[in-house]
């Protein structure tokens, strides 16, 4: 994502107030509305909305990038929604948000950020809150159910959003799961999806702009009967339409870059429930990994 350079956290302040648990009361009130939008126009509104300090300061470009949709786009959905065009809306949606900041910030108790790294940790803390808000407990229910029945888990992921789906392929495998990791594309992509049959689950995790070769790929995986699980900070993409279930999660970093923190805590999670779900057969596997692990020398103690 383009670095936003207009804006600072004010010093001595806890940064992060501004991530609420998008419960009842959105931090944007209801600027949005309840207007009739085309697809293109709802991936707009998701990602402003999952996004409060993006959508505050982000140029016109940097949100048509983020909604993988053109600038033009963004234009026709602030007019939809009742303004003049982008920067009517986004002016509204910085005094939305500064708002919410002031009302929300508990200042009796607020953080003096000590470092970047608190910083991050803090912001991260409220990601994981809107995750554990925005997931359906029977959507996770479902991927336990696919992922315990597979005959094949292949797991796809690029660049720093490759962590959730490399984490899962190589702990269920641990585990005894048929799971492996893949992050090429191109003719490797085109091999492992020519191989896909009904009984094998695709897993995405994908953060920030779509890629056009995973929704391909989600589009390919569903023609061929195999489940598509995506986890992702966009439901109205291409790449969620073409999936079975979508795990959605919130990105927004510090500064530059999108966080993956809570698409990693969701791996974890189900592979816990893959754990609690097949709990006697999985533990002597456990134990004889340890075993290779001891016959392998990996370890110095």
């Amino acid at each position: 994502m383009p670095q936003i350079t207009d804006w600072a956290p004010l010093k001595g302040s806890h940064v992060d107030n501004e991530l609420d648990t998008l419960q009842s009361t959105p931090w944007h009130g209801d600027l949005f509305g309840a207007t009739k939008l085309t697809k293109s126009q709802q991936r707009v509104v998701e990602s402003l909305s999952l996004n409060p300090k993006f959508a505050a300061y982000a140029e016109l470009n940097e949100v048509a990038e983020r909604a993988a949709v053109n600038s033009s786009t963004v234009v026709r959905t602030a007019q939809t929604l009742g303004y003049t065009g982008w920067p009517d809306l986004q002016r509204e949606l910085r005094a939305q948000f500064l708002v919410y900041i002031s009302r929300d910030a508990d200042f009796s108790q607020q953080v003096v950020v000590e470092s970047p790294v608190h910083d991050s940790l803090a912001h991260d803390a409220k990601n994981l809150e809107i995750a554990r808000n925005l997931i359906d407990a029977q959507k996770v229910t479902e991927c336990i159910e696919v992922l315990c029945t597979a005959k094949r888990i292949i797991c796809l992921g690029q660049g720093s959003h490759a962590a959730p789906s490399m984490v899962f392929a190589h702990l269920a495998s641990v585990m005894g799961y048929p799971a492996s990791f893949e992050q090429r594309t191109g003719v490797h992509l085109a091999a492992i999806l020519n191989t896909l049959t009904e009984g094998d689950v695709l897993l995405i995790s994908h953060l920030w702009r779509p890629l056009k070769e995973y929704t391909s790929a989600a589009r390919i995986a569903s023609a061929s009967k195999a489940k598509v699980i995506t986890i992702t900070d966009l439901t109205t993409s291409a790449l969620a339409k073409y999936s079975d279930l979508v795990l959605p999660v919130p990105s927004e970093g510090v500064f530059t870059f999108q966080s993956a923190t809570a698409a990693v805590s969701v791996a974890y999670g189900l592979l816990a429930g893959m754990e609690n779900h097949e709990s006697r057969a999985i533990r002597p596997r456990l134990v004889n990994v340890h075993e290779l692990w001891n016959d392998l020398g990996i370890y110095e103690s």
